[in-house]
């Protein structure tokens, strides 16, 4: 019987010790969270925070022509931002910045007039402070067919018409191209 009247003290004494420690110990916690919220290093406000959202809409532009006569599948291309983008008046998004790219299709013109295609893809920037930013879009061009004037010709001239070649899709420099940010994205900004 003693014994159990031993333990019968002893879980409530525990307790106690345990409750004691947690509130000796809880000053000492709050007051490194303290230190280490008011370190400069570890602040981040939200003015300095800025929030990309999905979707957000802004202009790349070509810089080199891309052809359906050299291009192939897979080839990596290069744009550049058309304008700064910006959040709540802050940019996220240098003018200028490099934006990555790559030939989605390219099929080069024929003969019997058929006209060659491209289409490319764009995929992704850099943010202000050196973030990976997955963008989405699209771009495709037809060369002209020149299907019609091949039936004329072979009409014309027999077969020697079949050697009619359509042209190449061609996309020239500078050509604008709307795009979208595929991702949220947080950026912060330096200030």
């Amino acid at each position: 019987m003693p014994r159990r009247t031993l333990n019968a003290w002893s879980r409530p004494f525990h307790t106690f010790i345990a409750l004691l420690l947690l509130v000796s110990i809880s000053p000492i916690i709050s007051l490194a969270a303290l230190a280490k919220s008011q370190d400069p290093a570890h602040t981040t406000t939200t003015a300095n925070v800025k929030v990309i959202p999905d979707g957000t809409e802004f202009t790349v532009v070509t810089t080199e022509e891309i052809t359906s006569k050299t291009a192939s599948e897979g080839d990596p291309l290069t744009f550049k931002v058309a304008e700064d983008v910006k959040i709540d008046g802050a940019i996220v998004i240098a003018k200028d910045s490099v934006v990555k790219g790559i030939v989605a299709s390219a099929k080069k013109a024929g003969m019997m007039g058929r006209g060659g295609s491209l289409g490319i893809r764009v995929e992704s920037t850099m943010t202000v402070d050196n973030q990976r930013l997955k963008l989405r879009s699209s771009k495709g061009k037809e060369g002209d067919d020149k299907t019609g004037t091949t039936v004329a010709l072979v009409v014309l001239f027999g077969p020697l018409g079949f050697l009619k070649k359509g042209k190449n899709a061609k996309i020239a420099p500078g050509t604008q191209i709307k795009v979208y940010t595929d991702e949220e994205k947080r950026v912060e900004l330096k200030g």
